[in-house]
């Protein structure tokens, strides 16, 4: 039997589709679409050895660049949306169109899945007590926004029941009034209350909070930072300027089901008149909201603060910038406690922002605690152990060697490849030790070795220490699709016994299946 011949008609059909999908992004504005994932680069040939990894990434990056994809995604999405379905993994579709995130849990840290135990809500706390304890009577604030989750229940996916009053945000806040009075603001119920006044605290298709619940967020700030001795009154909503939507919209749920051009944004935020006249300072090469920057009001005689944050501040800084001459910012992907800038510019207020669902992770790094604030800790859990594997008086027993005597272990380094797939989430050091966490990755769709190291260079000499990286980040394989990259977090505290002082720059390396692979970390760290 003859093979039938495909009909003309299928054959331009077929063609007509594929110019038109190549065509469309010049013809008409794409979607607005932003997924929360790097997406794929060229891939690399790398022998044949790698040919099945080649494919793999082939498949990836064609995927991922394929001209018409983010019309067939938004389209497709606006579709599922309006019978009340996602089509993103990152996007929870709740009642009324209302959209929450997922982090991969499925909303697991308001429902109190993997709540903190004893022995880790201890080691929080003596994170909490040693940073109080180094700022010697300055204050310390800890901020912590809640979750939409947590405040529009009703709102949420109808599995959803509404959130554990058991959640490790709630603990921990709970934890920290016994142990260290007055340093942790939670502000659920501030945020609910606003909500329950008939006022929007969080928009349908956003994650963050709404310029008026970072307003009642800031009158408790205010009240707390009088509690502990700051002269200074809280300023009423109506000497800021309401902003609705404004140029770019807070949005990131709609955007990364990409259906932001198609579903009406309401977001209102606030702004401070009296802004215009800041001038703002970058601290290092880096550029954008969330690179290390000094704001200078001109207001003399008032304190200064040194704020790090993540992006639930963009809300609140307006209302905050005004009590103060001069704001420190830096993002919490920087570090949690930075002791460099506290040194550098003698804050008289330092601050914490970090959402709920956060906070558990935010005490890394800290200074170490008195036996005073042992005893209130063990007082408050007295089931939970004197220390905790992350004590900053425990650090690794290895040393930094000179990179020169590091063996053929580690031969390469230099060739080291740069990944787009890494992290230095935070990087302290001082006399005592070195404390580094982060995630490193080649993204491959192999499982890749645990062997790194962390390398220090500066004029003081090139060094290098092994660093296991064996870490869950189950984060990391969420936002790129890839679960054999959920084994790529460190977090630890390195000795520097023996390191010559001095300023160095940090580099973390991994071994991967095509020879090492490397992520550029902060420079700046000083040896005393």
């Amino acid at each position: 039997m003859d093979t039938p011949i495909p009909r003309r008609g299928l054959i331009a059909t077929i063609l007509v589709l594929m110019a038109a999908a190549f065509l469309l992004p010049h013809l008409a504005r794409p979607p607005q679409l932003q997924e929360g994932r790097v997406l794929a680069g060229p891939p690399a040939w790398t022998g044949l050895a790698g040919l099945d990894d080649l494919r793999h990434r082939t498949d990836a990056y064609v995927a991922d660049r394929f001209p018409a994809r983010p019309f067939l995604i938004g389209s497709l999405n606006l579709a599922r949306l309006r019978i009340g379905d996602s089509g993103s993994d990152r996007v929870l579709a709740g009642r009324d169109g209302w959209l929450f995130y997922n982090d991969g849990s499925r909303l697991g840290p308001a429902r109190g899945v993997g709540a903190v135990d004893d022995a880790q809500a201890a080691e929080w706390l003596r994170g909490l007590s040693g940073r109080v304890e180094a700022l010697h009577g300055r204050p310390y604030l800890v901020v912590v926004p809640p979750a939409k989750e947590t405040i529009y229940p009703e709102l949420g996916p109808a599995w959803y029941s509404g959130p554990n009053p058991g959640r490790t945000s709630l603990r921990l806040a709970q934890l920290a009034a016994r142990t260290e009075p007055g340093h942790v603001v939670h502000l659920h119920d501030a945020v609910a209350a606003v909500k329950a006044a008939g006022v929007p605290a969080f928009s349908r298709h956003d994650t963050h909070w709404t310029g008026d619940a970072a307003y009642a967020g800031y009158v408790q700030i205010m009240a707390r930072l009088r509690a502990q001795g700051v002269a200074a009154q809280t300023r009423p909503l109506s000497d800021f300027r309401p902003v609705v939507n404004g140029v770019n919209p807070p949005r990131d749920l709609a955007l990364m089901l990409g259906v932001a051009s198609f579903v009406p944004i309401h977001y209102r935020g606030y702004l401070d008149p009296a802004a215009a006249g800041y001038r703002t300072s970058w601290l290092s090469e880096r550029r954008g909201w969330t690179a290390p920057q000094l704001v200078d009001t001109g207001q003399a005689g008032k304190p200064t603060l040194l704020l790090t944050r993540d992006s639930f501040s963009n809300a609140l800084t307006p209302f905050l910038l005004g009590h103060f001459s001069r704001v420190i910012l830096t993002h919490i992907d920087d570090g949690f406690w930075r002791q460099d800038l506290i040194d550098r510019f003698h804050p008289d207020v330092v601050m914490l922002e970090v959402q709920e669902h956060g906070l558990g992770f935010v005490m890394r790094g800290s200074p170490a605690v008195s036996e005073a604030a042992e005893a209130r800790i063990e007082a408050a859990l007295p089931r939970a152990p004197a220390h905790g594997p992350l004590a900053p008086s425990a650090p690794s027993r290895g040393r930094f060697a000179p990179v020169a005597r590091a063996g053929a272990a580690f031969a390469g380094l230099d060739a080291a490849v740069p990944t787009p797939g890494c992290n230095v989430d935070q990087a302290l050091m001082d006399a005592r030790g070195l404390v580094v966490a982060g995630w490193i990755s080649d993204l491959s769709v192999k499982a890749s070795p645990t062997e790194g190291a962390v390398r220090l260079s500066g004029a003081a000499g090139d060094f290098l220490q092994p660093l296991a990286i064996d870490q869950a980040r189950p984060d990391v394989a969420a936002a790129f699709k890839r679960p054999v990259a959920q084994p790529s977090g460190f977090s630890t505290s390195l000795s520097v016994e023996g390191l010559p002082a001095g300023t160095y720059g940090l580099r973390v390396y991994r071994r991967a299946a095509s020879g090492w692979i490397g992520c550029q970390g902060p420079q700046g760290l000083v040896r005393p």
